[in-house]
């Protein structure tokens, strides 16, 4: 009688458990297909990014250009920037979008 009352409890564990999965699925995937603009920005983290101050404007107040991110750990920003783009840039931590100035 055991076998039958827990084979019964069976397709609603299975049926739950889909669910579950395909909600992790689906959630994952809206996250790894969040667009990013033509800057490269698609939200707060460890971003490498290149100054270019114009001319008329203070070395104190540059524009920045998004290269490659975000990455969750400085570490992680640090040793792609390393490999590929020093000297170009700098990692730093980005949590608003800087603004670009449209020349």
């Amino acid at each position: 009688m055991g076998c039958l009352r827990t084979s019964g409890f069976m397709p609603i564990v299975l049926a739950t458990a889909g669910v579950l999965f395909t909600a992790c699925c689906l959630t994952a995937g809206a996250q790894t297909n969040a667009a990013a603009d033509p800057q490269g920005w698609n939200g707060p983290g460890w971003y490498i990014t290149g100054s270019a101050p114009a001319a008329s404007q203070a070395a104190a107040a540059p524009d920045y250009i998004l290269f490659e991110g975000p990455h969750e750990m400085r570490s992680t920003c640090l040793e792609i920037y390393d490999r590929f783009y020093s000297p170009v840039g700098v990692c730093r931590f980005l949590d608003a979008k800087p603004l670009v100035s449209v020349r």
